[in-house]
């Protein structure tokens, strides 16, 4: 079991890692100490603050994107297709974080998950954002 939870905190360190890195941050990762420790709660309390400023961020740009888009049938499809991600990605991120081995890990891989694909949905609405800013000229 330790070893799968060692194991399961190598991957999500190499992955949050890597994900800066792709994202051209130079930033230290604020999880890097709970990393080292390798203390559960360390690691619970991390990524529960990942996951709120990603949905922080998400809902900021969500907002920005419905009020700029002026069309109420517009803002309805956003908002069913908005509903329907997040249906997904709890349930993508519920099956994601079995493979920890199950225990305290899977709260922490479960966040970790929930923080990913809040801040890939933040990106895909902000380029959305952007296209209709590029129309209206902004």
């Amino acid at each position: 079991m330790k070893a799968l939870t060692s194991s399961a905190l190598i991957i999500a360190s190499l992955f949050i890692a890597l994900s800066g890195f792709a994202q051209g941050q130079k930033k230290p990762d604020p999880c890097a100490k709970a990393y080292e420790s390798g203390v559960t709660a360390d690691l619970v309390d991390c990524s529960a603050k990942k996951l709120s400023e990603a949905d922080l961020e998400l809902n900021k740009t969500y907002r920005q994107l419905v009020s700029k888009m002026g069309d109420k049938k517009w803002e309805l499809k956003l908002r069913t297709a908005q509903q329907a991600w997040i249906k997904y990605r709890d349930a993508n991120c519920d099956y994601e974080s079995e493979f920890s081995g199950g225990g305290s890990a899977v709260t922490f891989e479960y966040n970790f998950c929930l923080a990913e694909m809040t801040t890939t949905r933040t990106k895909e609405l902000q380029g959305m954002l952007n296209k209709i800013k590029e129309r209206a000229g902004e």
